[in-house]
């Protein structure tokens, strides 16, 4: 599970360095870094605040919280960048640096956060196991995506 918990916080600490920590050679190895400092905030504090449920959940699992789950896997859903106070330009500036597909790829995991909460509920201990290492995979590959450079934050 400590990897787990590494790869979540790769990935919640990856965008969160965006403001200059990724060095890329390529603008297309770290396309995060062409976002507005607006973007760049919405993500930051996105990431940050999935990176502390992912902790709480990885410690809750491990203990057979599930209320503990339950609770952390709804922030992970109220974290999602378009519930926030974000615009129609800023959603367009998104999708142009990014694409549609990381609109996607962030849409499917904050839905995989619904799944993790809907399962922490019915006390589904598997469940919630599968959807977490699920969600984990998801953060990976969006990571290497879209921020590969991006330390490891501990």
């Amino acid at each position: 599970m400590k990897t787990k918990l590494a790869a979540l916080i790769l990935v919640g600490g990856s965008l969160v360095a965006l403001g200059g920590a990724i060095s890329s050679d390529s603008p297309n190895e770290a396309p995060a870094l062409e976002l507005s400092e607006k973007m760049r905030g919405f993500l930051k504090f996105e990431m940050g605040a999935l990176a502390r449920a992912g902790r709480e959940i990885e410690k809750a699992l491990a203990e057979g919280d599930s209320a503990t789950v339950q609770e952390n896997a709804a922030k992970m859903d109220k974290a999602f960048i378009m519930s926030q106070d974000i615009t129609t330009l800023d959603l367009r500036e998104l999708e142009a640096v990014l694409g549609e597909a990381f609109v996607a790829q962030d849409k499917e995991f904050h839905a995989m956060g619904r799944a993790l909460e809907a399962a922490a509920k019915a006390n589904d201990l598997k469940g919630q196991r599968v959807i977490f290492d699920d969600m984990l995979h998801a953060c990976a590959s969006c990571h290497q995506a879209y921020a590969p450079e991006a330390p490891i934050l501990e």
